[in-house]
């Protein structure tokens, strides 16, 4: 367990998607959709295999990696040429609280400026209060669905976007 008052003290660094990390890019994805939703079939395909439905699309997957241990993860979708959606971020549990979400949305939106994009876009649901609290703060504002475009889920959603 970490201890939350110690944060300062864990030291994160964000790095780039290599295959032998699908792995925690499912695991850590399922654990925060079970606790919250449930994984749905769309969720289970981009899981499964994310070089096929993010990477070789154009996408980009970000870890976090703390004492050695990948303990995030999020995900640039590529949805046009200047358009990219922030999806699939997750931090596991002992982990939540210490900023390291905000590293992994950080990187996806120096990430996508990096590429050009005018747009940041991206689906949440009001019951990830904590998720939407730091959108909100690093400039994410409530859009209409149609910028994102259909969503493949159940679950019902939000959209966020941000404009460069």
């Amino acid at each position: 367990m970490i201890d939350q008052s110690r944060k300062e003290d864990i030291t994160v660094e964000i790095i780039d998607y290599k295959p032998k990390f699908a792995r925690h890019f499912h695991d850590i994805n399922v654990e925060w959709l079970e606790e919250f939703f449930t994984v749905e079939p769309f969720d289970r395909i981009v899981l499964n295999d994310p070089d096929e439905h993010i990477i070789r699309q154009g996408g980009f997957i970000f870890f976090a990696r703390a004492k050695g241990e990948i303990v995030g993860t999020c995900a640039l979708l590529k949805h046009a040429q200047k358009k990219y959606e922030l999806a699939k971020m997750g931090v596991i549990k002992p982990y939540r609280g210490l900023g390291i979400g905000r590293k992994l949305a950080q990187a996806a939106i120096d990430k996508a400026l990096t590429l050009g994009a005018d747009t940041l876009v991206l689906a949440t649901s009001k019951k990830l209060e904590a998720a939407n609290r730091l959108y909100h703060s690093m400039g994410f504002q409530e859009a209409d669905r149609s910028i994102i475009g259909p969503l493949p889920y159940k679950r019902e959603s939000i959209v966020l976007a941000m404009h460069f």
